[in-house]
């Protein structure tokens, strides 16, 4: 009986065991399993923190200034380079030439001398030319100028002379600087524009300076057979002798508006007087002018005799 006893208590101790065996491996494994959801758990959050910080980081920094878009500048449109005209060795005399043609930082080029081509020799040869068959100056000796000046329409004209050689220089540097103070001169041609005719040449205005021919009313060559004399704006400074009773004569047109030279109007009339800039250029380089002799009286004239 009392083994009976034992036998069976010993099952129910064995049963107990099971039980609890069983019972501590459920518990161990539901630790483990709460234990990893701890870790998942516990990432998640530290994940959840890292982000909660970046985005505090980021709300604390300061906003930053944005950068203006670059505006484009509109490339300034090219400036077009004045369209001066050159010399004028082969510009036609009588041309008129625009203000803005001019090229005034280089205003010498349009005052220059040359020498006589064979064309422009077979311009004045010839009997009713200056330069006569006969003459007997050397052609070598000649210099064709070329000029600006303003004429009586204050417009800018090309104008022409032939000179002594020796001359060239005076005669480029005064037409110069008649030019730059607006000096006016109404027409400058070769007289052979009008057959070498000097009278034809003083009633148009013309201004000239060589012509082989003798002296007016004379046997002897003139200054102006060599190129050392000028006749300038001729019919506003006439040509005036005086005879054995103090009367004075002329044959130009319209000589008698300007034989009075003390008339107030003289400069605005073009008359040439002391107190003119044409008179004093001449003067300053050792010219004689006309106006200052007794009879005849050559208002027109200017003359330096270098041989």
């Amino acid at each position: 009986m009392k083994e009976h006893i034992n036998r069976r208590a010993l099952v129910l101790i064995l049963v107990c065991a099971v039980l609890l065996g069983t019972v501590i491996l459920f518990l161990a494994g539901r630790y483990h399993s709460v234990s990893g959801e701890n870790r998942d758990l516990r990432a998640e959050l530290a994940q959840k923190e890292e982000e909660l910080e970046k985005l505090r980081e980021k709300e604390e920094a300061p906003a930053s200034t944005p950068v203006p878009a670059a505006v484009e500048t509109p490339s300034p449109a090219p400036t077009e380079a004045p369209s001066y005209i050159g010399d004028l060795e082969n510009v036609e005399a009588g041309t008129i030439v625009a203000e803005e043609e001019i090229d005034r930082e280089h205003l010498e080029q349009y005052f220059a001398s040359y020498e006589i081509s064979d064309a422009l020799f077979g311009r004045i040869y010839g009997d009713d030319r200056s330069f006569k068959t006969y003459c007997t100056v050397p052609r070598e000796d000649l210099r064709y100028i070329k000029v600006l000046h303003y004429g009586f329409d204050q417009q800018i004209h090309v104008g022409e002379l032939m000179v002594n050689y020796l001359l060239a220089e005076d005669m480029t540097s005064i037409f110069q600087s008649l030019f730059e103070n607006r000096y006016e001169i109404e027409k400058m041609y070769l007289i052979d524009n009008y057959d070498a005719d000097d009278d034809l040449s003083c009633n148009e205005n013309n201004t000239s300076c060589f012509n082989f021919r003798l002296v007016t009313g004379g046997s002897t060559l003139s200054n102006h057979a060599t190129g050392c004399a000028i006749d300038i704006n001729p019919r506003n400074n006439p040509y005036v002798t005086i005879d054995g009773d103090g009367i004075k004569h002329w044959e130009n047109v319209d000589a008698e508006l300007y034989i009075d030279r003390t008339n107030p109007d003289a400069a605005a009339m073009h008359m040439i007087t002391h107190e003119d800039l044409c008179y004093q250029l001449f003067a300053e380089r050792g010219y004689t002018w006309g106006g200052d002799w007794a009879n005849p009286i050559d208002y027109q004239h200017f003359e330096k005799v270098v041989y």
